[in-house]
């Protein structure tokens, strides 16, 4: 599956983001927990060089907590500053803000003032991190993939913040990173067929969360053990979406599932391992 996903005013805000990264002393790249390694830009690494960063693992409430702990010691043994957080809820703030403090005394000692960016790609929860920095909700946060406009500077105490537009590839190439950018919500629904999409995805969680699936849905192991097609029919026909004949209506049965696990109703789920990647940045 080739997807692309690259409108105009990416293309800009990536021009606008080069423009003003020389006004920056640390970085705060915001990924999602569930796909630590796919919610971020190839490009980011290049493009912010050498200036101190922190990743911040949002949305970590959504995502397995055993392999955030993995993730954590991952990007620790590149050398790199990393929190899990949550965006929605302000947890682990005060973290995050001594971690600010940290890093920027471990590389900004003789600035008074820090300059902060704060940046990842589009529905990442960027624009949440950064109200929560700022204590303030004045950002405008939605569900579609870029809906935050505009620059904002926000001071507070020694930071001056600046919400930066978010970032996605020109091109995806690799069709799993796309099926998993896709699933989390990154790119517009419009762009993939959704029974396809759902059902690649209900085969990878029939073979690594089984138990969850068969809890929440009320199916039994041998439910489970069946093809993502007659288990999606099965999903379906028990949450009555049914179509005129009593037939499962396919399309709805697939967003179910969808908006079941965008929402954490499948319980907390991570779509890749630090194994599958090396340690390269």
């Amino acid at each position: 599956m080739d997807i692309q996903w690259y409108p105009g005013h990416m293309a800009k805000a990536k021009r606008d983001l080069k423009a003003v990264l020389p006004l920056l002393d640390l970085i705060i790249e915001v990924t999602d927990a569930r796909i630590p390694f796919s919610s971020r830009n190839p490009d980011l690494s290049g493009l912010i060089k050498k200036k101190a960063r922190i990743i911040l693992l949002n949305k970590a409430d959504l995502a397995d907590p055993k392999v955030t702990t993995q993730w954590i010691s991952y990007y620790r043994a590149a050398g790199e500053s990393v929190l899990p957080f949550n965006g929605r809820t302000g947890e682990k703030l005060a973290a995050l803000e001594a971690l600010i403090d940290q890093v920027g005394s471990d590389k900004l000692p003789q600035k008074p003032v820090w300059r902060l960016g704060v940046v990842g790609v589009p529905n990442c929860g960027k624009s949440s991190v950064l109200n929560r920095l700022a204590r303030r909700s004045a950002a405008r946060v939605g569900e579609k993939p870029g809906l935050t406009r505009g620059r904002q500077w926000v001071k507070r105490g020694n930071l001056e913040i600046l919400d930066t537009p978010g970032l996605l590839w020109p091109k995806i190439a690799d069709a799993k990173t796309g099926l998993k950018l896709a699933i989390v919500g990154m790119i517009n629904p419009e762009n993939l067929e959704t029974e396809e999409l759902i059902l690649t995805f209900l085969s990878w969680l029939q073979k690594n969360y089984p138990a969850q699936l068969g809890h929440y849905y009320g199916l039994g192991a041998e439910e489970i053990a069946e093809a993502s097609y007659p288990l999606l029919l099965a999903i379906g026909k028990r949450r009555g979406c049914l179509q005129k004949g009593g037939e499962v209506n396919l399309l709805r049965a697939a967003e179910l599932v969808w908006n079941d696990f965008r929402l954490g109703k499948l319980g907390p789920i991570t779509l890749e391992k630090p194994t599958a990647f090396p340690v390269s940045f």
